[in-house]
């Protein structure tokens, strides 16, 4: 067998693993806009560069047909890429979003990590239906003057709106009750352009978006019940501040 061969034998096996891998992360891990804008993509690039280059390219350097010991050599770089293609898999799931929780105008994507550091117990999100990422809302007074001393109090005392488990509730289907989760809307609106406005979907109910990689506006698709557009601050004229 030419090293070239051995190569490309090599590289199709790694590009299949690959392909699985992808597929569990976009359908699983990283559902619609999120590979894209909450660093799928980004831990999906170390899966990528051990999986389809440094493996390929190490049987490259060592493969001779014939050459002692080459059996042994390529079982270490076959083991080696496991291992690695392993921990990129590890850190891309345990960075995933576990829930899309919409607090006051903005919808934070928080991974277990951030439950750990409010030393809330991330278990809370098994208590509602569907899988994850779970789409919930943090509950807030009817009242808009107490909702807002309420967002306003959350700050202060380093208990963010969107950690305060005890209030989270799955985003309701009814017309009205969505008016009532999604009534800092208009604001949100009034907050950019107006060519901004002229672009966005037609059903598209405008919120603010907040990750640990990125930030901008999100558009809730009522009939479909997801997130289903991403807006980057620039685009909408604005700045903000990724948590």
């Amino acid at each position: 067998m030419s090293r070239w061969k051995a190569v490309a034998i090599h590289f199709s096996i790694s590009l299949v693993a690959f392909a699985l891998v992808l597929a569990v992360i976009l359908v699983a891990w990283y559902p619609g806009i999120l590979f894209s804008v909450d660093g799928g993509w980004t831990g999906l690039r170390i899966v990528a560069g051990v999986d389809l280059v440094l493996g390929p390219l190490l049987t490259l350097v060592v493969f001779k047909t014939g050459k002692p010991g080459l059996k042994f050599d390529l079982s270490c770089i076959a083991i080696a890429q496991s291992v690695c293609m392993a921990i990129g898999i590890w850190i891309v799931y345990n960075e995933r979003p576990v829930a899309l929780v919409l607090a006051y105008d903005t919808f934070y994507s928080l991974a277990t990590q951030e439950f750990d550091d409010f030393g809330k117990d991330v278990a809370v999100l098994d208590s509602f239906p569907g899988r994850a990422p779970k789409l919930l809302f943090t509950e807030l007074p009817a009242n808009d003057v107490s909702a807002d001393i309420e967002n306003v109090r959350s700050q202060f005392i380093g208990d963010p709106l969107y950690i305060q488990t005890d209030k989270y509730r799955p985003i309701p289907q009814d017309e009205a009750d969505l008016k009532l989760v999604f009534r800092r809307e208009q604001s949100v609106r009034a907050s950019v352009s107006e060519e901004f406005l002229a672009a966005l979907p037609a059903n598209c109910i405008l919120s603010k978006f907040i990750s640990a990689v990125t930030s901008g506006y999100v558009c809730y698709d009522q009939e479909a019940g997801k997130l289903s557009e991403y807006f980057a601050n620039e685009y909408a004229g604005e700045e903000g501040e990724p948590i």
